[in-house]
Protein backbone atom coordinates (compact mmCIF):
# COMPACT_ATOMS: atom_id res chain seq x y z
CA UNK A 1 0.00 0.00 0.00
CA UNK A 2 1.12 3.52 -0.78
CA UNK A 3 -0.08 6.81 0.78
CA UNK A 4 -0.35 9.73 -2.01
CA UNK A 5 -1.13 13.29 -0.51
CA UNK A 6 -2.85 15.52 -4.02
CA UNK A 7 -4.85 18.87 -3.52
CA UNK A 8 -5.16 21.56 -5.28
CA UNK A 9 -4.33 25.40 -4.11
CA UNK A 10 -4.54 28.74 -5.87
CA UNK A 11 -2.05 31.63 -6.41
CA UNK A 12 -4.09 34.62 -6.09
CA UNK A 13 -4.07 35.43 -9.51
CA UNK A 14 -3.58 34.12 -13.32
CA UNK A 15 -1.03 35.36 -15.72
CA UNK A 16 -2.42 33.49 -18.69
CA UNK A 17 -5.19 31.13 -19.53
CA UNK A 18 -2.75 28.37 -21.03
CA UNK A 19 0.76 26.99 -21.29
CA UNK A 20 1.70 30.58 -23.54
CA UNK A 21 3.12 32.28 -20.64
CA UNK A 22 5.62 29.06 -19.42
CA UNK A 23 7.60 29.59 -22.71
CA UNK A 24 9.32 32.69 -21.75
CA UNK A 25 12.52 32.38 -22.75
CA UNK A 26 14.96 32.93 -20.13
CA UNK A 27 12.73 32.39 -17.06
CA UNK A 28 13.15 28.44 -16.75
CA UNK A 29 17.15 28.69 -15.81
CA UNK A 30 16.16 32.15 -13.89
CA UNK A 31 13.89 30.14 -11.99
CA UNK A 32 16.04 27.37 -11.10
CA UNK A 33 19.33 29.20 -10.60
CA UNK A 34 19.85 29.49 -7.18
CA UNK A 35 16.87 27.09 -5.78
CA UNK A 36 17.17 23.32 -4.47
CA UNK A 37 14.13 22.67 -6.29
CA UNK A 38 13.87 21.93 -10.41
CA UNK A 39 11.39 23.14 -12.42
CA UNK A 40 10.68 21.44 -16.09
CA UNK A 41 8.14 22.94 -18.68
CA UNK A 42 7.98 19.80 -21.57
CA UNK A 43 5.62 21.26 -24.07
CA UNK A 44 3.91 17.88 -26.09
CA UNK A 45 5.76 17.38 -29.92
CA UNK A 46 3.21 14.69 -30.96
CA UNK A 47 -0.07 17.17 -30.94
CA UNK A 48 -0.99 17.11 -34.70
CA UNK A 49 -2.64 14.51 -36.86
CA UNK A 50 -0.83 15.52 -40.02
CA UNK A 51 2.94 15.97 -40.16
CA UNK A 52 2.40 19.40 -42.48
CA UNK A 53 0.58 20.77 -39.57
CA UNK A 54 3.59 20.47 -37.09
CA UNK A 55 5.61 22.93 -38.26
CA UNK A 56 2.57 25.62 -37.99
CA UNK A 57 2.11 25.22 -34.01
CA UNK A 58 3.51 28.14 -31.97
CA UNK A 59 2.25 26.84 -29.34
CA UNK A 60 0.31 24.24 -27.81
CA UNK A 61 -3.01 24.05 -26.31
CA UNK A 62 -3.85 20.56 -24.65
CA UNK A 63 -1.93 17.73 -23.23
CA UNK A 64 -2.72 14.76 -21.13
CA UNK A 65 0.80 12.99 -20.52
CA UNK A 66 0.19 10.96 -22.98
CA UNK A 67 -3.13 9.51 -22.05
CA UNK A 68 -4.73 8.50 -25.57
CA UNK A 69 -8.35 9.81 -25.93
CA UNK A 70 -7.69 12.98 -23.21
CA UNK A 71 -7.62 16.95 -24.09
CA UNK A 72 -7.01 19.63 -21.63
CA UNK A 73 -7.40 22.89 -22.57
CA UNK A 74 -5.52 24.40 -19.91
CA UNK A 75 -2.46 22.91 -20.68
CA UNK A 76 0.31 21.00 -19.41
CA UNK A 77 1.37 23.56 -16.66
CA UNK A 78 4.76 24.30 -15.16
CA UNK A 79 6.14 21.06 -13.13
CA UNK A 80 8.02 21.79 -10.43
CA UNK A 81 10.17 18.67 -8.60
CA UNK A 82 10.61 18.63 -4.83
CA UNK A 83 12.57 15.66 -3.97
CA UNK A 84 15.83 16.69 -2.20
CA UNK A 85 14.53 19.90 -1.69
CA UNK A 86 14.45 22.03 1.77
CA UNK A 87 10.98 22.24 1.55
CA UNK A 88 10.73 18.54 1.84
CA UNK A 89 13.16 18.46 4.79
CA UNK A 90 10.46 21.24 6.34
CA UNK A 91 7.69 18.87 5.68
CA UNK A 92 8.76 16.00 7.76
CA UNK A 93 10.28 17.99 10.50
CA UNK A 94 6.59 19.66 10.87
CA UNK A 95 5.20 16.32 10.77
CA UNK A 96 7.09 14.82 13.79
CA UNK A 97 6.22 18.67 15.27
CA UNK A 98 2.23 18.11 14.62
CA UNK A 99 2.34 14.98 16.54
CA UNK A 100 4.72 15.96 18.84
CA UNK A 101 2.10 18.40 19.68
CA UNK A 102 -0.81 17.73 22.56
CA UNK A 103 -2.84 20.11 21.01
CA UNK A 104 -2.83 18.21 18.19
CA UNK A 105 -2.55 15.00 18.84
CA UNK A 106 -4.68 14.77 22.20
CA UNK A 107 -7.47 17.69 21.43
CA UNK A 108 -7.64 18.13 17.98
CA UNK A 109 -8.04 14.12 17.53
CA UNK A 110 -8.69 12.41 21.09
CA UNK A 111 -7.48 9.05 20.17
CA UNK A 112 -4.44 9.00 18.26
CA UNK A 113 -2.37 6.03 18.66
CA UNK A 114 -0.18 6.12 21.58
CA UNK A 115 3.40 5.85 20.08
CA UNK A 116 2.84 8.04 17.04
CA UNK A 117 5.66 9.86 17.00
CA UNK A 118 8.02 6.65 16.95
CA UNK A 119 5.14 5.86 13.98
CA UNK A 120 6.12 8.97 12.00
CA UNK A 121 10.15 8.29 13.02
CA UNK A 122 9.69 4.84 11.78
CA UNK A 123 8.05 6.49 8.32
CA UNK A 124 10.65 8.60 7.51
CA UNK A 125 13.28 6.45 8.52
CA UNK A 126 12.73 3.75 6.32
CA UNK A 127 9.62 4.51 3.74
CA UNK A 128 9.86 7.93 2.71
CA UNK A 129 8.02 9.61 -0.22
CA UNK A 130 9.35 8.18 -3.53
CA UNK A 131 8.02 11.51 -5.49
CA UNK A 132 7.09 14.88 -4.51
CA UNK A 133 5.78 17.41 -6.99
CA UNK A 134 4.01 20.78 -7.80
CA UNK A 135 1.97 21.28 -10.93
CA UNK A 136 1.14 25.41 -11.85
CA UNK A 137 -0.86 26.31 -14.57
CA UNK A 138 -1.22 30.21 -16.39
CA UNK A 139 -4.83 30.46 -14.95
CA UNK A 140 -3.25 30.39 -11.26
CA UNK A 141 -4.47 27.15 -10.02
CA UNK A 142 -1.71 24.23 -8.93
CA UNK A 143 -1.48 21.37 -7.53
CA UNK A 144 0.87 19.39 -5.46
CA UNK A 145 1.32 15.62 -5.21
CA UNK A 146 3.47 13.97 -2.96
CA UNK A 147 3.88 9.81 -2.78
CA UNK A 148 5.14 7.73 -0.39
CA UNK A 149 6.80 4.36 -1.11
CA UNK A 150 5.40 0.70 -0.43
CA UNK A 151 4.44 0.52 3.39
CA UNK A 152 5.31 -1.98 5.52
CA UNK A 153 3.24 -4.74 7.40
CA UNK A 154 3.80 -2.85 10.35
CA UNK A 155 3.24 0.85 9.31
CA UNK A 156 0.35 0.31 6.79
CA UNK A 157 -2.40 0.09 9.42
CA UNK A 158 -1.48 3.34 10.50
CA UNK A 159 -1.67 5.06 7.16
CA UNK A 160 -4.63 7.40 8.07
CA UNK A 161 -2.34 8.77 10.88
CA UNK A 162 0.52 9.42 8.68
CA UNK A 163 -1.50 11.38 6.54
CA UNK A 164 -2.82 13.13 9.30
CA UNK A 165 0.41 14.59 10.68
CA UNK A 166 1.84 15.57 7.08
CA UNK A 167 -1.67 17.66 6.23
CA UNK A 168 -1.49 19.37 9.08
CA UNK A 169 2.06 19.83 8.37
CA UNK A 170 1.55 21.92 5.44
CA UNK A 171 -1.15 24.18 7.10
CA UNK A 172 1.46 24.91 10.01
CA UNK A 173 -1.10 25.06 12.49
CA UNK A 174 0.88 22.49 14.92
CA UNK A 175 3.82 23.40 13.46
CA UNK A 176 6.55 26.17 12.72
CA UNK A 177 4.97 26.85 9.05
CA UNK A 178 8.22 26.99 7.38
CA UNK A 179 6.71 24.38 4.58
CA UNK A 180 4.08 26.65 4.18
CA UNK A 181 5.88 30.44 3.83
CA UNK A 182 8.21 28.24 1.49
CA UNK A 183 6.24 27.08 -0.80
CA UNK A 184 3.85 30.25 -0.67
CA UNK A 185 7.09 31.83 -1.79
CA UNK A 186 8.47 29.19 -4.10
CA UNK A 187 4.82 29.73 -6.49
CA UNK A 188 4.99 33.37 -6.11
CA UNK A 189 8.24 33.80 -7.49
CA UNK A 190 7.42 31.36 -10.03
CA UNK A 191 4.44 33.23 -11.24
CA UNK A 192 6.50 36.43 -11.17
CA UNK A 193 9.16 35.30 -13.30
CA UNK A 194 6.66 33.55 -16.06
CA UNK A 195 4.33 36.64 -15.98
CA UNK A 196 4.31 39.55 -18.69
CA UNK A 197 3.16 41.99 -16.89
CA UNK A 198 0.32 42.68 -19.42
CA UNK A 199 -2.32 43.53 -16.35
CA UNK A 200 -3.67 40.01 -16.44
CA UNK A 201 -2.67 39.77 -13.14
CA UNK A 202 -4.20 42.87 -11.08
CA UNK A 203 -7.74 42.07 -13.65
CA UNK A 204 -7.91 38.55 -11.98
CA UNK A 205 -6.31 39.06 -8.55
CA UNK A 206 -8.82 37.17 -5.92
CA UNK A 207 -8.43 36.38 -2.44
CA UNK A 208 -7.18 32.97 -1.03
CA UNK A 209 -7.44 31.42 2.62
CA UNK A 210 -4.71 32.83 4.92
CA UNK A 211 -3.89 28.64 5.63
CA UNK A 212 -3.18 28.30 1.87
CA UNK A 213 -4.05 24.97 0.86
CA UNK A 214 -7.80 24.06 1.33
CA UNK A 215 -7.50 20.28 2.07
CA UNK A 216 -6.51 17.17 0.45
CA UNK A 217 -7.50 14.03 -1.16
CA UNK A 218 -6.05 10.94 0.81
CA UNK A 219 -5.45 8.31 -2.10
CA UNK A 220 -4.28 4.37 -0.72
CA UNK A 221 -2.79 3.05 -3.67
CA UNK A 222 -3.74 -0.76 -3.13
CA UNK A 223 -1.14 -3.06 -5.34
CA UNK A 224 -0.75 -6.31 -2.90
CA UNK A 225 -3.32 -8.88 -2.26
CA UNK A 226 -4.75 -8.18 1.09
CA UNK A 227 -4.13 -4.21 0.52
CA UNK A 228 -7.75 -3.06 -0.55
CA UNK A 229 -9.58 -4.37 2.39
CA UNK A 230 -7.51 -3.29 4.64
CA UNK A 231 -7.76 0.20 3.13
CA UNK A 232 -11.34 0.13 3.84
CA UNK A 233 -10.96 -0.23 7.21
CA UNK A 234 -8.72 2.63 7.71
CA UNK A 235 -10.94 4.72 5.61
CA UNK A 236 -14.33 2.83 7.18
CA UNK A 237 -15.16 5.91 9.19
CA UNK A 238 -13.35 8.76 7.39
CA UNK A 239 -15.19 9.34 4.19
CA UNK A 240 -18.32 7.79 2.68
CA UNK A 241 -16.92 6.08 -0.64
CA UNK A 242 -18.60 4.76 -3.71
CA UNK A 243 -17.19 2.10 -5.92
CA UNK A 244 -16.25 2.33 -9.78
CA UNK A 245 -15.02 0.00 -12.28
CA UNK A 246 -13.08 1.26 -14.79
CA UNK A 247 -10.96 -0.21 -17.90
CA UNK A 248 -7.50 0.18 -15.72
CA UNK A 249 -8.87 -0.95 -12.02
CA UNK A 250 -11.24 -0.32 -9.29
CA UNK A 251 -11.58 3.20 -7.34
CA UNK A 252 -13.56 3.80 -4.36
CA UNK A 253 -14.04 7.52 -4.24
CA UNK A 254 -15.00 10.20 -1.79
CA UNK A 255 -14.51 13.55 -1.40
CA UNK A 256 -11.53 13.47 1.41
CA UNK A 257 -10.38 9.64 0.50
CA UNK A 258 -9.68 7.30 -2.44
CA UNK A 259 -8.82 3.79 -2.94
CA UNK A 260 -7.44 2.44 -5.79
CA UNK A 261 -6.98 -1.48 -7.09
CA UNK A 262 -5.24 -0.89 -10.42
CA UNK A 263 -6.25 -3.75 -12.36
CA UNK A 264 -2.46 -3.28 -14.00
CA UNK A 265 0.18 -0.86 -12.37
CA UNK A 266 1.03 -0.11 -15.83
CA UNK A 267 -1.82 1.25 -16.60
CA UNK A 268 -2.72 3.17 -13.15
CA UNK A 269 -1.76 7.10 -14.33
CA UNK A 270 -4.94 7.45 -16.07
CA UNK A 271 -6.86 6.51 -13.22
CA UNK A 272 -4.51 9.25 -10.67
CA UNK A 273 -4.49 11.85 -13.90
CA UNK A 274 -8.23 11.92 -14.12
CA UNK A 275 -8.22 12.69 -9.91
CA UNK A 276 -5.83 15.05 -10.52
CA UNK A 277 -7.56 17.06 -13.12
CA UNK A 278 -10.96 16.87 -11.34
CA UNK A 279 -9.35 18.41 -8.69
CA UNK A 280 -7.63 21.12 -10.80
CA UNK A 281 -10.97 21.78 -12.86
CA UNK A 282 -12.88 22.31 -9.38
CA UNK A 283 -9.79 24.94 -8.16
CA UNK A 284 -10.27 26.93 -10.87
CA UNK A 285 -14.11 27.01 -11.13
CA UNK A 286 -13.47 27.58 -7.12
CA UNK A 287 -10.64 30.61 -7.58
CA UNK A 288 -12.70 32.66 -10.50
CA UNK A 289 -16.18 31.61 -8.35
CA UNK A 290 -14.57 34.25 -5.57
CA UNK A 291 -13.09 36.32 -7.94
CA UNK A 292 -16.42 37.58 -9.60
CA UNK A 293 -17.50 37.56 -5.84
CA UNK A 294 -15.05 39.81 -4.69
CA UNK A 295 -15.60 42.20 -8.15
CA UNK A 296 -19.49 42.44 -7.53
CA UNK A 297 -18.61 43.37 -4.18
CA UNK A 298 -16.04 46.03 -4.87
CA UNK A 299 -18.62 47.20 -7.94
CA UNK A 300 -21.37 47.37 -4.77
CA UNK A 301 -19.35 49.30 -2.48
CA UNK A 302 -18.57 51.93 -4.97
CA UNK A 303 -21.50 52.50 -6.41
CA UNK A 304 -22.84 52.96 -2.38
CA UNK A 305 -20.34 55.46 -1.45
CA UNK A 306 -20.00 56.96 -4.92
CA UNK A 307 -16.21 56.09 -5.25
CA UNK A 308 -14.57 56.60 -8.53
CA UNK A 309 -15.05 53.30 -10.47
CA UNK A 310 -12.03 51.10 -11.17
CA UNK A 311 -13.72 49.41 -14.04
CA UNK A 312 -13.94 50.79 -17.27
CA UNK A 313 -15.07 48.94 -21.16
CA UNK A 314 -12.07 47.12 -21.83
CA UNK A 315 -11.60 45.36 -18.68
CA UNK A 316 -15.28 44.61 -18.49
CA UNK A 317 -14.73 42.77 -21.72
CA UNK A 318 -11.45 41.10 -20.86
CA UNK A 319 -13.07 39.31 -17.66
CA UNK A 320 -16.17 38.28 -19.85
CA UNK A 321 -13.82 36.65 -22.35
CA UNK A 322 -11.84 34.72 -19.15
CA UNK A 323 -15.24 33.64 -17.62
CA UNK A 324 -16.72 32.32 -20.75
CA UNK A 325 -13.38 30.90 -21.33
CA UNK A 326 -12.75 29.30 -18.01
CA UNK A 327 -16.16 27.57 -18.11
CA UNK A 328 -15.63 26.17 -21.45
CA UNK A 329 -12.19 24.69 -20.48
CA UNK A 330 -13.20 23.06 -17.43
CA UNK A 331 -16.60 21.03 -18.42
CA UNK A 332 -15.50 17.51 -17.91
CA UNK A 333 -17.46 16.73 -21.23
CA UNK A 334 -14.40 18.66 -22.96
CA UNK A 335 -11.63 16.31 -21.33
CA UNK A 336 -12.94 12.93 -21.86
CA UNK A 337 -15.63 11.17 -24.17
CA UNK A 338 -14.38 7.29 -22.87
CA UNK A 339 -17.20 6.18 -20.54
CA UNK A 340 -15.30 4.67 -18.03
CA UNK A 341 -13.02 8.02 -17.40
CA UNK A 342 -16.46 9.99 -17.25
CA UNK A 343 -17.64 7.37 -14.68
CA UNK A 344 -15.41 8.87 -12.62
CA UNK A 345 -15.82 12.43 -13.22
CA UNK A 346 -19.78 12.16 -12.85
CA UNK A 347 -19.23 10.88 -9.55
CA UNK A 348 -16.74 13.72 -8.49
CA UNK A 349 -19.53 16.11 -9.83
CA UNK A 350 -21.90 15.10 -8.18
CA UNK A 351 -19.93 15.06 -4.12
CA UNK A 352 -18.67 18.31 -5.37
CA UNK A 353 -20.83 20.57 -7.49
CA UNK A 354 -18.63 21.09 -10.77
CA UNK A 355 -21.44 21.96 -13.34
CA UNK A 356 -23.00 24.20 -10.64
CA UNK A 357 -19.63 25.91 -9.66
CA UNK A 358 -19.47 26.62 -13.41
CA UNK A 359 -23.02 27.96 -13.94
CA UNK A 360 -22.34 29.74 -11.01
CA UNK A 361 -19.33 31.19 -11.70
CA UNK A 362 -20.59 32.16 -15.28
CA UNK A 363 -24.04 33.95 -13.92
CA UNK A 364 -21.89 36.09 -11.55
CA UNK A 365 -19.55 37.34 -14.29
CA UNK A 366 -23.09 38.36 -16.36
CA UNK A 367 -24.67 40.13 -13.12
CA UNK A 368 -21.16 41.77 -12.72
CA UNK A 369 -20.45 43.35 -16.16
CA UNK A 370 -24.68 43.87 -16.58
CA UNK A 371 -23.81 46.20 -13.16
CA UNK A 372 -20.78 47.61 -14.56
CA UNK A 373 -22.36 48.30 -17.80
CA UNK A 374 -25.32 49.86 -16.14
CA UNK A 375 -22.84 52.16 -14.25
CA UNK A 376 -20.61 52.81 -17.37
CA UNK A 377 -23.82 53.72 -19.00
CA UNK A 378 -25.20 55.99 -16.92
CA UNK A 379 -21.67 57.88 -16.36
CA UNK A 380 -21.90 58.13 -20.52
CA UNK A 381 -25.00 59.88 -20.14
CA UNK A 382 -23.90 62.36 -17.31
CA UNK A 383 -21.07 63.26 -19.56
CA UNK A 384 -23.61 63.72 -22.36
CA UNK A 385 -26.01 66.10 -20.41
CA UNK A 386 -22.68 68.26 -19.12
CA UNK A 387 -21.73 68.75 -22.58
CA UNK A 388 -25.14 69.62 -23.75
CA UNK A 389 -25.27 71.80 -21.14
CA UNK A 390 -22.04 73.31 -22.13
CA UNK A 391 -23.44 73.48 -25.86
CA UNK A 392 -26.20 75.41 -24.85
CA UNK A 393 -24.32 77.82 -22.73
CA UNK A 394 -21.80 78.63 -25.43
CA UNK A 395 -24.67 78.67 -28.09
CA UNK A 396 -26.59 81.33 -24.79
CA UNK A 397 -23.21 83.07 -24.66
CA UNK A 398 -22.96 83.66 -28.26
CA UNK A 399 -26.72 84.67 -28.24
CA UNK A 400 -25.90 87.19 -25.17
CA UNK A 401 -23.04 88.84 -27.63
CA UNK A 402 -24.72 89.23 -30.51
CA UNK A 403 -27.61 90.91 -28.48
CA UNK A 404 -24.91 92.88 -26.77
CA UNK A 405 -23.77 93.67 -30.17
CA UNK A 406 -27.49 95.46 -30.53
CA UNK A 407 -27.19 97.23 -27.98
CA UNK A 408 -24.76 99.47 -28.57
CA UNK A 409 -24.62 102.81 -26.29
CA UNK A 410 -26.12 105.47 -29.50
CA UNK A 411 -28.75 102.35 -30.45
CA UNK A 412 -29.73 102.61 -26.62
CA UNK A 413 -29.94 106.39 -26.69
CA UNK A 414 -32.35 106.04 -29.88
CA UNK A 415 -34.81 102.93 -28.80
CA UNK A 416 -37.87 103.70 -26.53
CA UNK A 417 -37.58 102.30 -23.18
CA UNK A 418 -40.13 99.30 -23.90
CA UNK A 419 -37.83 97.89 -26.59
CA UNK A 420 -34.55 98.59 -24.56
CA UNK A 421 -36.31 96.25 -21.13
CA UNK A 422 -37.15 93.95 -23.57
CA UNK A 423 -33.51 92.97 -24.74
CA UNK A 424 -32.35 93.32 -21.01
CA UNK A 425 -34.65 90.93 -20.04
CA UNK A 426 -34.20 88.29 -22.82
CA UNK A 427 -29.72 88.35 -21.94
CA UNK A 428 -31.15 88.54 -18.02
CA UNK A 429 -33.51 85.13 -19.08
CA UNK A 430 -30.37 83.75 -20.89
CA UNK A 431 -27.44 84.19 -18.06
CA UNK A 432 -30.30 83.21 -15.76
CA UNK A 433 -30.98 79.74 -18.08
CA UNK A 434 -27.43 78.87 -18.21
CA UNK A 435 -26.75 79.27 -14.28
CA UNK A 436 -29.55 76.84 -14.03
CA UNK A 437 -28.21 74.40 -16.35
CA UNK A 438 -24.90 74.59 -14.73
CA UNK A 439 -26.22 73.97 -11.37
CA UNK A 440 -29.17 71.84 -12.22
CA UNK A 441 -27.84 68.54 -10.64
CA UNK A 442 -26.82 70.10 -7.21
CA UNK A 443 -30.09 71.41 -7.00
CA UNK A 444 -31.75 68.93 -7.46
CA UNK A 445 -29.90 66.75 -5.00
CA UNK A 446 -29.72 70.06 -2.11
CA UNK A 447 -33.87 69.46 -2.68
CA UNK A 448 -34.42 65.92 -2.46
CA UNK A 449 -32.18 66.00 0.89
CA UNK A 450 -34.72 68.90 2.08
CA UNK A 451 -37.98 66.73 1.39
Amino acid sequence: MKIIISGYFDAGYSIGIDDYPFEKEGALSALNQGNDFLASFNKPKEMYAFADEESGGAFHVDDAEGHIGLSVPVGTGLKIDLSGSSMLQFLHAEALEAASDKRFMGSYYSDPPKNIVGVLTDFQQKIGFSKASVNLYGLGIGYIYIESAELNEKLAPYALWIYRCYEYATYGTYSSGKFRDAFRKMVSDTYTIFSNKDGYEALTRRKIPCDYFPGYQLILMCNNQHDALLASRILENYDELTPLQMDDGKISLGWAAAIVEPSNVDYVSRILFLLKMAQIYYGICDGFERLFSHHISNSVRENLSGEKSIYDAVSLNRLRTIAHTVAEFTRFSALTQNISDQKLLNAFDQMGGLSQKIEHMASACEIFTNIQNEVLEQKQARRDKRLNVYAMALTALTIVSVLADMLSINAALEMSGWIMLLKLGAILGLIILVIYLTFEGRFLRWKKKRN
